[in-house]
């Protein structure tokens, strides 16, 4: 496996678990406070609060504190790691709550001071809980399978232990066996559904990947280039100090090259200066682009036009001192540029500053090919007529 295609499964697994950490909050966050409500009433109508007030009391806050502890954990945006720990945190924050309640149902049923009726009556508070966990936390499958059993185990033991409570205890011990498997699948139902949204965001991205590049050179296509332009000189329009400088390059003779080799090898000439304009220009402030059929486009952040040039003219002396091998040919390459950078008294804006460029390229054609000119130079010369009729192609 290459290490794109590990870095991808790694993001794939990133983006699962934030998933799974921020549905399980938006589904829980405010389930402690349901121990707290149910809680209340079974201490009064079992008279906890008259006979053990200082029990009644500290499960009170307790339950209290573990509502609040859950409704503040928010979890951390980035950083699996720490998405990690916080799950493992919910975990213990969530169980504390079953754990007390647990406790407290397994001192009412085992007590002989309290009615039979409030005895039901708590355990439906039990099963309720259970039946919460296996349907809410189908996101984190141990927290509900631990939860259920927190729950269920004690109370089932108490009421096993009266032989007057057999039926609840045989019905109580069937649903959380069927609570059980609910959750298995809840949760395989849940991992399907992630699946389905992962392979839906990959399509979604693909979809917008070849939206935005050349399928012949993989590099940015015009759309993309004409919209970083765009974005680019209204910052420097915007912003005092910004700049941006525009290259367009054009191989010279790319037709004869076609009618020679065919256009086969064509392509793979367009995918080879593709190759070498990204090994030239590889820094965070350029983009590389094809723009047209043997066009291709650098835009330059924080540039000015003699730095432009320099990086430019450089590549251009490196093309034509290597030639383009193809199916063992050689093929001798170069390109006619032109280079400017923005100014906003001359070029109002991108469609101008574009305008520019591209006259001085097609001046660099005019005055032999495989050279560089820039907007600057071709503005201080005397008027040239570019895209001059009978100009040959390429």
């Amino acid at each position: 496996m290459t290490a794109d295609a590990i870095d991808e499964v790694q993001r794939r697994l990133e983006r699962r678990l934030k998933t799974r950490v921020f549905d399980t909050y938006a589904r829980s966050s405010v389930g402690g406070f349901l121990y707290l409500v149910a809680w209340i009433p079974l201490v009064y109508f079992t008279g906890m609060h008259a006979r053990n007030p200082l029990v009644a009391v500290l499960a009170s806050a307790g339950f209290m504190c573990a509502a609040i502890l859950r409704k503040l954990a928010r979890p951390p945006s980035h950083a699996a790691d720490a998405q990690r720990r916080w799950i493992n945190r919910y975990i213990a924050i969530a169980l504390s709550s079953a754990v007390m309640w647990s406790m407290m149902q397994f001192w009412t049923l085992s007590s002989g001071d309290v009615p039979t009726l409030i005895k039901a009556a708590s355990l439906f508070g039990t099963i309720a809980f259970s039946t919460v966990l296996a349907h809410l936390y189908t996101t984190l499958l141990r927290l509900s399978v631990l939860g259920i059993a927190i729950l269920v185990v004690p109370s089932a033991v108490a009421l096993w232990v009266d032989p007057a409570l057999h039926v609840l205890a045989m019905a109580t011990t069937l649903y959380a066996g069927y609570l059980v498997a609910a959750t298995i699948r809840s949760h395989a139902d849940y991992r399907r559904r992630l699946d389905l949204d992962a392979a839906l965001r990959d399509q979604r991205d693909r979809y917008e990947h070849l939206s935005r590049t050349d399928s012949l050179t993989g590099l940015c296509n015009r759309r993309t280039f004409s919209e970083t332009l765009n974005a680019q000189v209204r910052e420097a329009q915007w912003l005092s100090g910004a700049g941006v400088a525009l290259a367009l390059l054009d191989i010279d003779h790319f037709k004869a090259i076609n009618d020679r080799h065919g256009h086969v090898i064509g392509d793979e000439v367009l995918r080879q200066l593709a190759r070498r304009l990204e090994n030239a220009f590889n820094g965070d402030d350029v983009m590389v682009a094809r723009t047209g059929g043997e066009e291709f486009g650098l835009i330059l952040r924080d540039a000015d036009e003699v730095e432009a040039m320099i990086r430019v003219e450089a590549f251009r002396e490196a093309l034509q001192a290597e030639p383009v091998v193809c199916a063992g040919i050689s093929i001798p390459v170069t390109v006619s540029v032109g280079v400017g950078r923005f100014s906003i008294v001359d070029h109002r804006d991108d469609d101008g500053l574009y305008g520019a460029v591209d006259a001085a390229m097609y001046a660099a054609k005019q005055r032999g090919r495989n050279r560089v000119v820039s907007v600057s130079m071709l503005s201080s010369s005397l008027p040239v007529r570019v895209r001059a009729e009978g100009l040959e192609a390429g």
